[in-house]
């Protein structure tokens, strides 16, 4: 890439609303042009060849596949990678190398400024630097159970027990099944970046809700769940909540 001109990025990220905001961004930012954007590996892998980009900004997990699948399927891999990722700052913070840039959703100016400028001068990654990071990430989405660290005790609680979360002030219930709770001290948000991104969704900025429980989306726009309860969505969460739901048809 000829470091005086504009360098040409593709955006491959499979919510609508995060990858328009991801390219509101870019654009803002000089020296930068968007020529590109897609929500799928099969989308992501033609424009990609038939675009040539200098700087792809790539989706982890996609709704038919991962960015590692994009990769692994072109022969040309001369263009720089930003990874986009729902992980925890936490986890992204140990896993990550001088090799590998991490951005984490929802995307800060600032922080993809310094991504952007990161990926002009660092060489593109080879297939071995691609494999080890999403080994590295895979290994934070196999998290099976969580911790909770109560007034009187520390328990140990599997996800897969964990129907939903409800958060009001400093506290947090975990609703498991069986409809036993546990209320613990501490904000919601804390809990959703321990999540895995795949296993739970955010559907209000009160509610957490393991995906395997949901058993439809209601007309007055709530969740059901398989027990009875019905959880909001947010007008400012439909989106998600949509574009998860037309992911499973």
């Amino acid at each position: 890439m000829n470091l005086s001109s504009s360098a040409r990025v593709v955006i491959v990220e499979d919510q609508p609303p995060i990858r328009r905001d991801v390219e509101l961004l870019v654009r803002q930012q000089p020296g930068f042009t968007v020529i590109g954007t897609c929500g799928s590996v099969q989308e992501a892998i033609v424009l990609i060849q038939s675009q040539k980009p200098d700087i792809v900004l790539l989706d982890v997990n996609l709704g038919d596949g991962t960015g590692f699948d994009i990769l692994e399927s072109l022969y040309d891999l001369s263009f720089k990678v930003i990874f986009l990722t729902a992980h925890s700052e936490h986890a992204i913070k140990a896993i990550k190398a001088d090799a590998t840039d991490y951005l984490l959703k929802p995307v800060d100016p600032e922080e993809l400024k310094a991504a952007l400028a990161k990926a002009l001068r660092t060489a593109p990654l080879s297939m071995e630097d691609i494999k080890s990071a999403f080994e590295a990430l895979k290994k934070t989405e196999d998290q099976e159970k969580i911790v909770l660290s109560l007034i009187d005790s520390i328990q140990i609680v599997q996800l897969k027990q964990v129907m939903y979360c409800d958060g009001i002030g400093g506290y947090t219930t975990f609703v498991l099944t069986g409809g036993k709770r546990i209320v613990t001290s501490k904000h919601l948000k804390e809990f959703e970046d321990k999540f895995p991104i795949k296993q739970f969704l955010r559907p209000h900025q009160s509610y957490i809700v393991n995906v395997d429980y949901i058993e439809a989306y209601l007309r007055d726009g709530n969740l059901l769940l398989k027990d009875g309860t019905q959880i909001p969505v947010s007008f400012r969460r439909k989106d998600i909540i949509n574009d998860y739901f037309n992911n499973l048809k």
